[in-house]
């Protein structure tokens, strides 16, 4: 028997990082109120990743799928791999040369968000955001230079099927 209704309890835990951080946080203000320059230090310290907790989690919010989709994503040492029925693949986050997310059609919102991940050498995956284990991408593109996040969002809000460059790879200079 649970005490929490099912419904409070997926709200709960859809906002877990959020709460966590900012849990964190206050246990920072706490520190810092304490009397001592020691102790303020260290609050302001815990404040700040108390903060940044949150505000990851807040981002990583908006991504999140309501419901299961299609296939399965495991990030492992580097690699992206995807698993469906009747696709699928793997990719190395060292030869991504492009990511791209393709909004859906009439702004059904992150259930229909398609991923479009792009090789050196051609080969293209996509990932439906919807699939199990999609939320392991956000932390994935985390470790590329210069992902813009902001054109993901957008690629949310937006209410046609139109494609979101996030990231690309610098071009290397020749001399």
């Amino acid at each position: 028997m649970t005490l929490v209704r099912p419904e409070v309890q997926s709200l709960l835990m859809r906002w877990s990082e959020v709460l966590a951080g900012l849990a964190v946080g206050i246990l920072g203000v706490w520190f810092a109120t304490r009397i001592g320059v020691f102790w303020q230090v260290l609050g302001g310290i815990i404040v700040l990743i108390g903060l940044g907790l949150a505000f990851a989690g807040w981002r990583r919010i908006g991504f999140a799928s309501t419901r299961t989709g299609p296939g399965l994503v495991e990030v492992d040492e580097r690699q992206i791999s995807y698993f469906a029925a009747y696709e699928g693949g793997v990719i190395s986050i060292d030869q991504l040369a492009r990511v791209s997310a393709i909004a859906p059609a009439k702004g059904g919102g992150p259930d229909d968000l398609l991923w479009v991940l792009e090789e050196d050498g051609g080969v293209t995956l996509s990932i439906p955001n919807a699939a199990s284990g999609a939320q392991l991408l956000f932390d994935a593109f985390a470790a590329l230079p210069d992902v813009n996040y902001s054109n993901a969002q957008k690629a949310l809000a937006s209410r046609g099927s139109d494609s979101f460059v996030i990231w690309t790879k610098p071009l290397d200079a020749l001399h």
